[in-house]
């Protein structure tokens, strides 16, 4: 009698479809597993983004194989290619049928969740969610037809289970097309940004939480004994053995995964194996587990274990593929080798074929399943890669984004500033006070330096985050705590000025202040940094930082006769870690003017006359590598930019002509110049210093020949358009001393 006809006869038994109804709440429990496994093995900022596309697959699975995966799958066969019935519900009897839906409904979510853990951390959920819903339509089904679709109807012939295919709850049928799947989707899609070098060198990408990707496991684990059980469509004796060789394959596939990790591969992932090797024995065993001993099981499960330690790294260090919670190991290689055990462990009374014929018919319905899941998915992700993309853009994929193109990356003005807006004390062993930030900072000094050292006290920002310590102190300006913090408050740098004879010291200052040259680098790869004092100390000073995605370059000189060019320099960085580095203000103009606030206030407290005071004199650059854009804004005229595009002359950019810092002018409008850049552009930060560089004739260089010495050697590296100005320096000034302090930065973004 047909299946189907259950629901309409007496024989209609309650404790068969009470267990087939708990083993499908088993499976669907099996969602929040592959969640919080996935979770826990991607980047923290994409934590939320794995989380939504689990979820939206079990949206996706549950109205596309409603309306027609089902019906394709199980409904009347035609010509043991595709079902023809079931669309849209249409003739589910209640009863039996329905619990067999929802058995298969939870299959089905399951073969699109393994995709979604593949492709992590840089797809869009919009195609994500579109190639869901094609595999969950079409390559799901249309296989699974040709496997199982006579396990509701008995009169349907599928072509490929009437060849004699053995597949009891899924290795390849579940697992193998998820898997397929997936590994078309990271091949289209590509790694995440930061995974490979440029050479094709691995990096190591931290995982966010292992205790939660094992708690994941476990979950998994339990959802399994329905997945396999369930698939038995009824409760008898054979039920409590698909059970036992479950659980002993996993275990057995994790501790084989974890001695070969730790003998043979030198520990390295050692706890994404373990977690994988569970996970590729459950699959192993998911297509053999009714026809197998449970000796054949733990066998077959210290095999799997192997087996996804290896395939881990082909998939990793071979192929390049970045798959970041392992999913082709376990679901693609675990899904062929138990399928492929069916033949080599199963008892050959339970068999269709003599063991040699079964393996012939087992290999010929995986490669039918690679063949058709890998076509097809690849048809889909390209239409998709074609129309509307499959990657978050690189600023949503750092940042964690979830719904593509519907979050757009922060503009300048919009980035957050981050603030201390509270200060926790401790005032007992267990009591505290809270302290807004005036309050705070009129206590007095040496008691707020003692509760640094003392651990006794907590910066919070808005949102009552922690503020690291040295990040409050420099937002704060004013606290002095030598063992754990080298920042210099305002105030404190005044003092210097009146320390000018003292020449050693402070230059010695100012070289700790900026560092090695070629540390500009490790911001622009290519880049140089030329800075030659005519003395101890030099009046051009720079800075440099990546901040929020942008890439920073900062050029400044000070022609004070009254403050030393070291103090200048130190309460300038100072401030500007402060602003940029603490706050995260990054729009140029921005900065300039907040910078201004502070360096007329501190300047105001030296004994510096206002009309001598010139101030400081700066030029900020900064590159969105993003969007191929460089902003600029600059103070004074003794700093300006040079820009040199492939397509034109070179070009001079002038910021504000007042400096920085001078009190007794009117209210500065600093302004952003924008420009777009392509590959091989070139741009210089300098000071004046080179073109105002004296030869023995006492006459100089000029702006005119600078501009042409950077354009002549534009087209070249950075690191030869060093050796060309530093050459022609030398060249130029000859026998004479260095008359002037001379600063340039060039930059190729």
């Amino acid at each position: 009698m047909d299946l189907l006809e259950l629901s309409q006869t007496d024989s209609f038994n309650t404790t068969d479809t009470l267990w087939i109804l708990i083993s499908a709440a088993l499976v669907f429990f099996m969602q929040a597993g592959f969640k919080v496994l996935e979770t826990g093995l991607v980047k923290s900022e994409h934590r939320s983004g794995i989380g939504i596309k689990n979820l939206m697959d079990w949206v996706a699975g549950s109205l596309a194989f409603f309306i027609i995966g089902f019906g394709l799958m199980f409904g009347t066969s035609a010509g043991g290619f595709i079902g023809t019935s079931f669309f849209f519900g249409n003739d589910l009897e209640p009863g039996y049928p329905l619990v067999f839906f929802i058995f298969q409904l939870a299959f089905a979510g399951t073969a699109l969740t393994i995709v979604s853990g593949a492709m992590s951390g840089r797809t869009a959920l919009a195609p994500y969610f579109i190639a869901s819903l094609f595999t969950a339509v079409l390559i799901y089904p249309i296989f699974g037809h040709w496997a199982w679709g006579n396990l509701l109807n008995e009169d349907n012939q599928p072509w490929l289970a009437g060849l004699g295919f053995m597949d009891f709850a899924g290795s390849t049928v579940v697992h193998s097309v998820g898997a397929w799947v997936g590994l078309v989707g990271i091949w289209m899609v590509g790694p995440r940004l930061g995974r490979f070098t440029s050479k094709g060198t691995l990096i190591p990408v931290k995982a966010s939480d292992y205790a939660y990707s094992v708690l994941g496991v476990m979950i998994l684990w339990l959802g399994w004994w329905g997945f396999n059980g369930g698939s038995a469509l009824a409760f008898d004796t054979s039920v409590p053995l698909i059970i036992l060789n479950t659980n002993l394959a996993a275990a057995g596939a994790c501790f084989s995964a974890y001695l070969h990790a730790k003998i043979f591969q030198k520990n390295q992932d050692l706890i994404e194996k373990i977690i994988g090797g569970s996970l590729t024995g459950l699959v192993a065993i998911t297509a053999c587990c009714n026809v197998v001993s449970p000796i054949s099981s733990l066998i077959i499960g210290l095999l799997a274990g192997v087996i996804h330690n290896i395939s881990y790294i082909i998939i990793s260090e071979k192929w390049k593929l970045d798959d970041p919670v392992g999913a082709i190991p376990v679901h693609g290689f675990g899904g062929v080798f138990g399928t492929l055990c069916v033949a080599l462990f199963g008892k050959e009374e339970f068999l269709m074929h003599g063991r040699g014929t079964q393996l012939v018919v087992q290999i010929f319905g995986i490669i039918v399943c690679f063949v058709f899941t890998v076509g097809v998915s690849y048809l889909i992700f390209m239409l998709i890669k074609s129309t509307i993309g499959l990657r978050l853009s690189p600023n949503e994929e750092v940042d964690g984004a979830i719904f593509g193109a519907q979050v757009q990356s922060m503009e300048l003005d919009e980035l957050p500033e981050q603030t201390v807006s509270q200060v926790s004390v401790r005032v007992g062993e267990r009591a505290y006070n809270l302290f807004k930030v005036d309050e705070y900072l009129n206590l007095p000094r040496e008691t707020r330096i003692n509760l640094i050292k003392n651990e006794g006290v907590q910066y919070l920002d808005d949102s009552g985050n922690v503020v690291p310590t040295l990040k409050a102190v420099r937002y704060l300006s004013g606290i002095i705590e030598e063992q754990r913090d080298k920042s210099t408050s305002s105030v404190d740098l005044v003092e210097l000025s009146f320390y000018k004879d003292k020449m050693d010291v402070i230059g010695n200052m100012q070289d700790v202040l900026l560092g090695e040259e070629h540390s500009i680098t490790s911001v622009f790869e290519d880049s140089f940094l030329l800075l030659k004092p005519k003395g101890k100390v030099s009046s051009g000073f720079y800075w440099h930082g990546k901040e929020k995605g942008y890439n920073i370059a900062i050029a400044a000189t000070s022609q004070d006769p009254d403050i030393s060019s070291a103090f200048i320099t130190a309460l300038t960085i100072s401030q500007l870690n402060e602003i940029v580095g603490i706050k995260k203000i990054l729009a140029p103009e921005k900065v300039l003017e907040i910078l201004d606030q502070k360096l007329t206030m501190a300047l105001g407290q030296s004994k510096a006359d206002e009309e001598v005071r010139k101030g400081v004199e700066i030029g900020m650059l900064l590159v969105d590598t993003v969007r191929r854009r460089v902003y600029y804004s600059g103070s004074g005229s003794g700093v300006k930019l040079y820009a040199k595009k492939l397509d034109s002359i070179l070009t001079e950019f002038k910021g504000l002509d007042v400096p920085l810092g001078m009190s007794g002018k009117a209210q500065k409008k600093f302004e952003r110049v924008k420009i777009d850049y392509s590959k091989g552009d070139a741009f210089f930060l300098c000071t004046e210093g080179f073109p105002n560089q004296l030869n023995e004739s006492g006459k100089r260089y000029s702006t005119t020949k600078f501009r042409v010495l950077l354009e002549k050697g534009a087209g070249k590296s950075m690191a030869d358009q060093k050796i060309n100005i530093t050459t022609e320096l030398e060249n130029w000034k000859g026998k004479e001393d260095q008359t002037e302090d001379i600063l340039v930065m060039g930059i190729k973004p």
